[in-house]
């Protein structure tokens, strides 16, 4: 079989591909050089004419460049961006770092990744990326039911520990509210439905979500929640994060009316 072999144009465009920048570099250089040469060498008649074209010539350089940079940045927000949870705390906290007000709303199932792996260590006062009394948070904890747990354990034993991170909860939004400073709060709620939407609302825009399946291990289906990748979406995303944003909020909504005639801690 003859080899393909691309035409001169082809040839000459890869070439053109490899030599841009340095070609850009050398029209840059000189641009100063006809700029600085004095008149007896160059004539300003001349001079016009070749600054003209140099910086048109560079111009069209830098702008292909822009423009790649463009295509590139929109093809790379035209994918879902799916990230592990073990990254899921840097990406937050890269978001709420330099914000003055931060509304997080975090539903779970026992919580073990979402409170123990991410929203404690926001606000452990020992720790550098601690947001308390640097940031005025509202931070709204959603978890399993105790008693519909303890209820359904054929369903829920992997999740027992529930309880356990509840009281972690209570515990730590009594303690902040001995050294908080700017008014931030921090609640936990519970539902007795079977899970569905996971994930962090951060201030009503920024979405990480996962959700709650089954699963087959060893011969028996298992109910698999937190620890499990998670898609981010953002309002202004291409692929539908406005409508999801919608959803969970409305799922965290369902949840607070589920414990208003209730004091939630």
């Amino acid at each position: 079989m003859v080899a393909h072999k691309d035409s001169l144009i082809q040839r000459l465009i890869e070439g053109y591909e490899k030599a841009k920048k340095p070609i850009a570099y050398i029209v840059m250089i000189v641009a100063v050089m006809v700029e600085a040469l004095p008149e007896e060498f160059l004539p300003e008649s001349i001079r016009g004419v070749t600054q003209t074209g140099v910086l048109l010539m560079l111009a069209l350089i830098l702008m292909e460049i822009l423009f790649e940079i463009y295509e590139k940045v929109v093809k790379q927000r035209s994918r879902v961006n799916i990230v592990n949870s073990n990254e899921v705390f840097a990406r937050i906290y890269n978001i709420i770092k330099n914000e003055k007000v931060v509304k997080i709303q975090y539903i779970g199932l026992a919580g073990r990744h979402g409170w123990q792996n991410i929203l404690e260590k926001l606000l452990n006062e020992n720790s550098k990326e601690s947001i308390i009394n640097k940031i005025k948070f509202d931070i709204r904890i959603a978890l399993l039911d105790p008693e519909v747990c303890e209820s359904e354990k054929e369903i829920y034993e992997r999740f027992d520990m529930v309880s356990s991170i509840a009281n972690q909860v209570k515990r730590k939004a009594q303690g902040l509210e001995k050294i908080i400073t700017n008014g931030s709060t921090l609640k936990l709620y519970h539902y007795g439905y079977m899970p569905n939407m996971m994930g962090f609302l951060i201030n009503d825009n920024y979405l990480f979500l996962t959700n709650c399946y089954w699963e087959e291990q060893r011969g028996e289906l298992c109910l698999r929640a937190g620890g499990t990748d998670y898609f981010i979406y953002d309002k202004n995303d291409p692929f539908g994060g406005q409508e999801f944003i919608s959803r969970f909020s409305g799922w965290f909504q369902y949840i607070e009316s589920l414990n208003a005639d209730k004091n939630p801690e």
